[in-house]
């Protein structure tokens, strides 16, 4: 970086030729192909009395000579100019002029090797005049060489180029020859004061500023080409994130925080008046030496002058002494005004913290001591030295006022003299510089980049925005950071990150309800009985647990229910469970609600079932118990009621062995038990029942059969009949003897042959009408007695 600030006095030195500028008499050496010289006064004005300054005007190029052509001229009688053919006022005698006797045009001698001339005006204290005005200007003989330069990036329509800081930029060099080029040499002068042989040139400007690049093409004769400055560079500005802020940077798991985007762009100003650096000894001293250092300002144009106290905003002094009562303290102007920063007085005060032994020469700690005449001064060092030990660090006031310097030039030394009085004590400087006003720094040397846009980058967690603020809900816990982007007009996006940390989630549970198991009244519950259930697991010695009345005295952590282990309520009622994490301070808030609620059971038919359903008359039939749910439950929510189905009332009360398979229930007929619970809490639960009956099918007997073995009523079959088990039946001529019988255990379908009687197994029976009676042995069915005919 100190590199870059001496470059940029560089680059403000070659302003001063680059374009026409006005000379007052001062002292000093300026470089310009163009300009006004005149007296102190200017154009319009005298020079004073008793002035004595020497002013030497070169050119930046080598092969040039310089030439000045007084317009006017007059002076008073005494008052003298005198001009000397060289670069000093030791150069040799080209004449002196006073009245109204013009030096007419002057120029440098073909002898001059340095080409420039010197001026020297001295006035005497009876009176003043309107003095000079000369036109100034260098000349050339050689041939007319023109440059240029091709970047990438390319240049700006306006001339500049313009770029991110750590960008790389690639630079080609040509130049145009008047007469010839055959020799000729090409190099680049860098902003550090470098050079670069050739005509391509890859540079890296990582640090904002203004940065001059210069194409030079030279002649074997020594003649180049006249523009000293080819290309001008600025560099982006990091711009000011200030109050780019969350306004919580510590949440807890669920909760939203607002976070504001601010962003305002960085002017750059060259440093016209670098500071002096490095560790300076003050030895002990009686005043017979004194320690001065001297700042070159030669950033503002030519002439330039501080027009009021305003313009100098302040300088700096960072050291440590163990007696300020030793030192005095000046500063000097270019025009040698001095004002008293500090003279006599202040005892043993400390500056910073010195190593108060005298033989003990190792450096202690500066502070940095800042003169201003800024409000927030109000006291001199040796008036702030009464009531402190050590004078802090901060704004303080010179003795003499900074008006004193009005009128010198900004051009020139500023130095620091510092004079030790007193025996004993030592002290040291470790850096000084001075602050002049950025409003008077030149324009060429301050910019500020423009703003493009500023914006939040997309991020999930961004639930609302408004303008730059967003509000941001994060979804996981930890660091979760948010970029705030701003774009400049120079094409480059600065990024400032907030990160907000996010606690872990606290993982509970909700609550089941807790059901009293009655319509109206009172009753004394258990709150705690949902502890466990909220914890979900959460270590208790980690995590406090407590119930409040509302929601507002939950969030607020007051009105505790002071025995939530025998809680009396009359009605409906909703509680909340905090759990707080003890270490953040973290909590959630479960609502516990307390619901009155019985179960009733509503009745419901029985079910009948025919026993032939399923295809087969075996008494057992499949029934869906489930679709006695609805009826049950009537008004009851299915999601709050559960309905389940027993064998037994034992079973039903205790909720043990329950239908696995309500919906399919194989069953012969039989009782089935209810039980209603609240699925929330089962033990609130009452009972009932209902029966599953199989009905059976009607014996339907033919009135007859023809057994000729033609497969159609080959036999007197009678169906349904097989569904009782204990069924007897006799067959019976006209006569009434029995022909055939038989029962369920051995039962075979009658095919006409006698099985009984005389004609057992005689064959088939003649054609004719029979007799037969079947006794069921069933108290629920009644005996057939009727009669069939046979025939073939």
């Amino acid at each position: 970086m100190k590199n870059f600030i001496l470059s940029c006095i560089g680059i403000l030195f070659f302003t001063a030729f680059s374009t026409a500028q006005d000379f007052p008499m001062t002292d000093g050496e300026f470089v310009t192909c163009s300009g006004s010289f005149t007296d102190s006064g200017g154009v319009t004005g005298d020079y004073a009395v008793s002035e004595s300054f020497t002013i030497t005007f070169c050119s930046p190029f080598e092969t040039d000579a310089m030439r000045v052509t007084f317009n006017s001229f007059d002076t008073q009688f005494g008052d003298i100019l005198l001009a000397y053919d060289g670069d000093s006022n030791t150069a040799p005698f080209l004449g002196v002029f006073q009245g109204t006797t013009s030096p007419g045009t002057l120029l440098a001698s073909a002898t001059n090797t340095s080409g420039c001339l010197t001026f020297t005006f001295i006035s005497n204290g009876s009176g003043t005049s309107t003095g000079w005005q000369a036109a100034v200007e260098c000349f050339d003989t050689c041939q007319t060489i023109t440059t240029d330069i091709v970047t990438v990036p390319a240049i700006d329509a306006d001339g500049i180029l313009r770029l991110c800081q750590g960008e790389v930029v690639d630079f080609t060099g040509s130049a145009t020859f008047s007469n010839d080029s055959a020799g000729a040499t090409y190099k680049f002068r860098l902003p550090d004061g470098t050079e670069a042989v050739g005509t391509t040139l890859q540079q890296t400007f990582n640090d904002p500023g203004v940065y001059r690049i210069d194409f030079v093409a030279t002649a074997p004769d020594g003649c180049r080409d006249r523009s000293l400055e080819d290309i001008v560079i600025q560099v982006s500005t990091t711009p000011d994130f200030t109050g780019t802020a969350a306004a919580d940077t510590t949440i807890c798991f669920g909760e939203s925080t607002d976070i504001t985007g601010m962003v305002v762009a960085t002017e750059f100003a060259s440093q016209v008046a670098p500071p002096v650096s490095g560790v300076t000894f003050l030895p002990d001293d009686s005043g017979t030496t004194f320690y001065e250092t001297c700042i070159d300002v030669s950033g503002f144009a030519p002439g330039a002058t501080l027009n009021s106290a305003a313009d100098l905003l302040g300088f700096f002094i960072n050291m440590e002494h163990s007696y300020l009562g030793d030192l005095d303290i000046t500063l000097t102007a270019p025009n040698g005004a001095v004002i008293d920063v500090k003279t006599g007085g202040g005892g043993n005060t400390f500056l910073g913290v010195p190593i108060d032994v005298d033989t003990d020469l190792t450096p202690g700690v500066g502070f940095v001591y800042n003169f201003t005449e800024a409000p927030s001064a109000t006291q001199t060092l040796f008036q702030a030295s009464g009531a402190v030990t050590t004078l802090p660090a901060g704004d303080y006031l010179a003795e003499d006022p900074f008006s004193t310097f009005a009128g010198t030039s900004l051009n020139g030394l500023w130095c620091l003299r510092i004079v030790d009085n007193l025996s004993s004590d030592n002290g040291y400087i470790f850096e000084w510089g001075i602050n002049f006003n950025p409003l008077i720094v030149p324009d060429a040397e301050r910019y500020t980049p423009g703003e493009v846009s500023q914006v939040w980058g997309a991020n999930a967690d961004i639930t609302a925005t408004n303008g730059n603020v967003i509000t941001v809900t994060p979804t996981v816990a930890g660091q979760n950071c948010y970029d705030y982007i701003f774009t400049d007009s120079f094409g480059c996006t600065y990024t400032e990150t907030v990160c907000i940390e996010v606690s872990s989630e606290i993982a509970t549970a909700q609550p089941n309800d807790i059901i009293v198991c009655q319509n109206t009244g009172s009753a004394t519950i258990d709150l705690t009985s949902r502890y466990t259930q909220t914890l979900n697991g959460l270590d208790t010695t980690l995590f406090s647990i407590d119930v409040y009345p509302t929601q507002l005295d939950a969030d607020a952590a007051t009105n505790a229910i002071v025995s939530p282990g025998v809680y009396d309520v009359s009605a409906n009622e909703t509680v909340f469970i905090r759990v707080q994490d003890l270490a953040s301070g973290c909590y959630v808030v479960e609502e516990l609600d307390i619901v009155y609620s019985s179960a009733v059971f509503n009745a419901v038919a029985d079910i009948e079932a025919c026993d032939d359903v399923d295809g087969a008359i075996n008494g057992l039939e499949l029934f869906d118990l489930t679709a006695q749910d609805a009826i049950i439950l009537g008004a009851q929510s299915a999601a709050e009621f559960d309905v389940a189905y027993f064998l037994s009332q034992a079973d039903a009360d205790a909720n043990t062995n329950s239908i696995s398979t309500p919906d399919s229930y194989q069953s012969m007929g039989e009782i089935i038990y209810v039980r209603v619970s609240n699925v929330q809490d089962p033990s609130c639960f009452t009972t009932g029942s209902f029966t599953l009956i199989v009905m059976t099918c009607e014996v339907e007997v033919p009135e007859g059969f023809s057994p000729n073995n033609d497969g159609i009523n080959d036999t007197f079959s009678i169906p349904g009949l097989d569904q009782f088990p204990n069924f007897e039946m006799k067959v019976f001529n006209r006569l009434g003897s029995v022909v055939y019988e038989t029962r369920a255990n051995n039962y075979v379908e009658f095919a006409g042959i006698p099985n009984s009687g005389v004609a057992s197994g005689d064959g088939l029976l003649p054609v004719g009408t029979y007799f037969y009676v079947i006794k069921f042995n069933d108290a629920e069915a009644e005996d057939i007695a009727s009669w069939m005919y046979i025939n073939y």
